[in-house]
């Protein structure tokens, strides 16, 4: 695996059919269609400047105009994966503390809010990662 020693911002615009992108720093300028390739030519170009393999070469899109809505995308996206890690946890914790006072999968299902059949997939997931 290559590791990456040269890390660039790349500001991105909508122009026409394709993608104008900018690498500031290194007063870079080229074009894509798409922004995965935006991420792909601008790597190249920074390469291609510093004389390094594209390997090392890391960077950043960054669409012009829209950054705060991305930013707030990501963040909740991100909070949303945290909740959802934090349910489970809170899921498999009730569900062995019910099986431990002895209740069965179909009221732990009924006192959770989720099916029977969650409770099973919950139980089996603890005891793989348990074993």
């Amino acid at each position: 695996m290559n590791r990456v020693d040269h890390h660039y911002e790349a500001w991105c615009e909508r122009d026409g059919r394709s993608w104008s992108i900018d690498v500031p720093e290194l007063r870079i300028h080229t074009y894509a269609h798409t922004l995965g390739e935006a991420e792909e030519m601008a790597r190249d170009a920074v390469a291609g400047v510093l004389d390094v393999p594209m390997g090392e070469v890391s960077v950043a899109l960054d669409v012009q105009g829209v950054e705060d809505r991305v930013a707030r995308a990501r963040t909740a996206g991100e909070a949303r994966d945290l909740a959802v890690l934090r349910e489970r946890e809170a899921l498999a914790g009730a569900i062995d503390a019910l099986r431990g006072i002895g209740a069965g999968r179909r009221d732990i299902a009924l006192l959770l809010g989720i099916s029977h059949q969650r409770v099973s997939q919950i139980s089996a997931e603890r005891s793989r990662t348990a074993g």
